[in-house]
């Protein structure tokens, strides 16, 4: 088990990881000072595969913890889910002293955690990430909200976690698929900050991919760090914090684009990355050789569903909803090289855009 801490001075938090920190939770949060149940929310899976092990583990230490089911997927990350939440917060008589525990993926923490930003003007919220890209992203950081019909995450708050608890274990349970679409967000931070982590993933790929405990802690803990390093520089992306948005520009696009059903959060991120690398050599940002490696590695963690029938105009119209687009122009992350990203500003629109119509068209295909 190892813990890493998140900088943010009175606000600072650890963020636990190893396999078996579920069964732990209710005497690590009580040592944090909880003496109370959390109002859990979850959807029913996750309560299927793990909830008896952090259930008993907090009663244990709180006793009962009411418990608030909300359906899984990017598509329920919205208004109506959201108010489900605050007509189960009220039925467990929730006050201002309450905390809520968010239990699941990138969803669920997303909309759990502005539900506790939100509620009687802000609570306490606790993350325990079940998936291997909420271990090491959207858990740590503090970024909640939900989608509305102009785009992706354009409702909510900065609201930082009091705990984050990535149990490595409940990884085994994960399907392939999501597997794979958190190692494109471990990718990312590889990319942007450790050339390393790059070259771990590199070798240990088939270790990783078949879910050896080791190898998987290895990475979760190294992601894990460099999101807390940046984000103890930037709590709330005013600067370096917007090097962690490499991939996600374009891969946004191309998520909302396909309704939120035809690419995971991570295959989109993954796409991101490979269009922010094609358009990286058009401007002369990252030599041939570094970016074959680096496309080769995104590929090498599985099969993307393919982009060429995406529709070019909804691509775009999705791209301008981007909170970085302004004034014609839009703020993006290119890799120096590998290990060293940077923010490129003033990036054109319209050479974005015939880049974009060129990519779509070829499939993706860099050559």
């Amino acid at each position: 088990m190892k813990t890493l801490t998140v900088d943010l001075k009175e606000r600072s938090y650890p963020v636990v990881v190893g396999g078996g920190a579920l069964a732990g939770a209710g005497t690590l949060l009580a040592r944090l000072g909880f003496q109370s149940p959390p109002v859990v929310v979850a959807n029913g899976t996750v309560l299927r595969l793990h909830g008896p092990r952090l259930l008993g583990a907090l009663e244990g230490a709180f006793g009962p913890s009411p418990v608030i089911r909300i359906p899984d997927g990017e598509r329920y990350k919205n208004h109506q889910t959201l108010a489900k939440i605050y007509d189960g917060l009220f039925r467990a008589r929730a006050d201002r002293r309450s905390w809520v525990l968010a239990f699941g993926g990138g969803v669920t923490g997303d909309i759990a955690g502005f539900a506790a930003a939100t509620f009687m003007r802000g609570i306490r919220f606790v993350m325990a990430p079940t998936t291997l890209l909420a271990q090491v992203d959207s858990s740590i950081g503090g970024k909640t909200g939900i989608n509305v019909a102009q785009g992706k995450n354009l409702v909510g708050a900065f609201h930082q976690p009091s705990a984050v608890i990535a149990d490595t274990a409940v990884l085994a349970t994960l399907p392939g698929r999501q597997l794979r679409s958190g190692l494109y967000e471990v990718i990312k931070c590889g990319a942007i900050r450790s050339r390393p982590l790059l070259d771990y993933i590199d070798r240990k790929l088939p270790d990783i991919l078949n879910r050896r405990p080791g190898p998987l802690e290895h990475i979760v803990v190294a992601a894990a760090r460099i999101k807390a390093e940046v984000v103890a520089l930037d709590e709330t992306e005013g600067g370096p914090r917007m090097i962690l948005n490499y991939g996600h520009t374009i891969g946004h696009a191309f998520e909302a684009a396909g309704g939120y059903r035809r690419f995971t959060h991570g295959e989109a991120v993954a796409w991101g990355m490979i269009a922010s690398l094609a358009y990286g050599r058009e401007l002369g940002v990252l030599g041939a050789a570094e970016t074959a490696h680096l496309v080769r590695l995104i590929r090498g963690a599985g099969r993307l569903p393919a982009i060429g029938r995406l529709d070019p105009d909804e691509v775009w119209r999705s791209l301008l909803r981007d909170k970085k687009f302004e004034g014609g122009k839009l703020r993006m992350v290119f890799l120096r090289a590998l290990g060293e990203g940077a923010v490129l500003d003033g990036v054109e629109a319209s050479s974005l855009r015939r880049f974009l119509e060129r990519f779509l068209a070829g499939n993706g295909n860099l050559e």
